[in-house]
């Protein structure tokens, strides 16, 4: 009895080994990272409440597009009539969004109706800037695809992956770009969800591909006319760019472009 007991717990532990790479950088995901990610939470700030509460009586009775994430697609509202002259576009995004709280909206907001052609989702630079793990980042966006594609069954969704951020555009970059692989990964597995890759070098006006600096400051920080001068939030060329970017992804990925 001895022998056979230690015979299964070499054959537990040999199985365990030969775990698929993806089962076991799902073990090794902390639990309590991947629930804080997936479980829909109002958010504290008082100011991106009121933006919510706006956000929802803003809703319309019909869109071609729906944008949903933080402020990266916030700051777009004003301009994107402009931009899109002949789609309607909801702009269901609130600054300082994590992924659990566009969960809570999705959830408290009766979008049932809408039946976009395409929802855009751009979200995870502020889950990355509180800490979470990159894996718990990506967990809670594929939870809100997997929303996304219930709410409305035949909506394409384009995920964009994570521009880059900070004062040599490199911050957060070892997580950021784990998330974005995940992106891609969760395009390939999903029916009508497509990543679409923000180009990071170019998106910077070619300040990605430089060697992060070994110090950053107000004095050493890199400039790009796509970005505010946060190097975090888009200025009005970077919204153009953007623009840009979902245009072509329309034409590759969906029957046709939306963006008009």
């Amino acid at each position: 009895m001895r022998l056979s007991g230690f015979a299964l717990v070499l054959g537990l532990l040999a199985g365990f080994l030969t775990f698929p790479k993806a089962w076991a950088d799902e073990l090794a995901c902390d639990p309590i990272a991947i629930d804080l990610t997936q479980t829909p939470q109002r958010t504290p700030n008082y100011p991106n409440l009121k933006e919510t509460l706006q956000v929802q009586a803003a809703r319309p009775e019909r869109a071609d597009v729906v944008l949903l994430g933080d402020s990266l697609f916030a700051g777009w509202r004003t301009d994107l009539p402009s931009a899109f002259p002949s789609t309607v576009i909801y702009d269901f995004a609130v600054g300082g969004d994590r992924t659990p709280n566009l969960l809570w909206r999705l959830e408290k907001t009766d979008l049932s109706h809408l039946r976009p052609s395409a929802a855009v989702l751009l979200i995870g630079t502020n889950d990355l800037a509180a800490g979470t793990p990159a894996c718990a980042v990506a967990a809670g966006i594929e939870t809100i695809v997997e929303k996304l594609r219930a709410l409305w069954p035949q909506t394409a969704v384009l995920v964009l992956t994570i521009p880059p951020r900070g004062a040599d555009f490199h911050a957060l970059d070892d997580r950021r770009l784990e998330v974005n692989r995940a992106i891609a990964k969760l395009a390939d597995r999903v029916d009508k969800v497509h990543a679409v890759t923000i180009d990071d070098d170019t998106f910077t006006c070619g300040q990605h591909g430089k060697p992060q600096l070994a110090e950053v400051s107000e004095t050493t920080r890199l400039s790009c006319d796509n970005y505010a001068d946060d190097n975090l939030h888009f200025s009005t060329e970077g919204y153009v760019v953007l623009g840009r970017i979902l245009k072509s992804a329309a034409i590759q990925s969906l029957d046709g472009n939306v963006f008009h």
